[in-house]
């Protein structure tokens, strides 16, 4: 039995995780917006935007386990591991909601309804409260800290990467062959 949201670090260092990749859509939302800080306005924006650039940053492969989506009779999409992160970042005060004068849109309380009828268990389901009106999140200092730290991390993973681009051009070609034959996803000669 479900006691509250379980714990899911959000790293400054190691594999990026579910918690990190979500920092980073509210980092580069509001960078994008300076000087007004924007954040990203609901759940399903956050949860659409989490399935499209993490698809396209090839995130969907490397992050275990990555977001599960769900289409909603409706025709919406809806993510119960989108939410929880949510809620995750907002516990440890990396991002919080700010009070908006929106109307709360239809598809945004009837996906979550979706989620909480369908998919998470009625024990746990006091831990996914239903917003009483539009929430619009944005990143905290400690939350711009961590986002600009793993942007740095990223950035710096890459360049390690490159810098073995020398040495590997120095390597006789049968050699860089054999180190590249592994990754060819095509069999060799067919």
């Amino acid at each position: 039995m479900s006691g509250s949201i379980p714990h899911g670090n959000i790293t400054a260092t190691g594999p990026m995780t579910r918690g990190d990749l979500l920092m980073m859509l509210y980092w580069f939302s509001d960078t994008s917006a300076v000087p007004e800080v924007r954040g990203i306005r609901g759940l399903s924006r956050l949860t659409r935007m989490a399935l499209i650039l993490g698809h396209e940053t090839g995130l969907d492969a490397e992050i275990r386990p990555y977001f599960t989506f769900h289409v909603t009779p409706q025709g919406g999409i809806a993510s119960v591991g989108v939410w929880q992160e949510l809620l995750n970042l907002r516990a440890y005060q990396v991002t919080v909601p700010i009070p908006s004068l929106e109307p709360m849109p239809r598809e945004e309380i009837s996906e979550r309804r979706y989620l909480l009828e369908e998919h998470i268990p009625v024990h746990e389901r006091a831990e996914f409260p239903l917003p009483d009106g539009f929430e619009r999140d944005v990143l905290t200092n400690k939350g711009t800290f961590f986002a600009a730290k793993r942007e740095d991390q990223a950035v710096g993973k890459r360049i390690e990467v490159f810098k073995r681009a020398a040495s590997l051009e120095r390597l006789p070609l049968t050699e860089l062959t054999a180190m590249a034959l592994p990754l060819v996803r095509v069999p060799v000669g067919r």
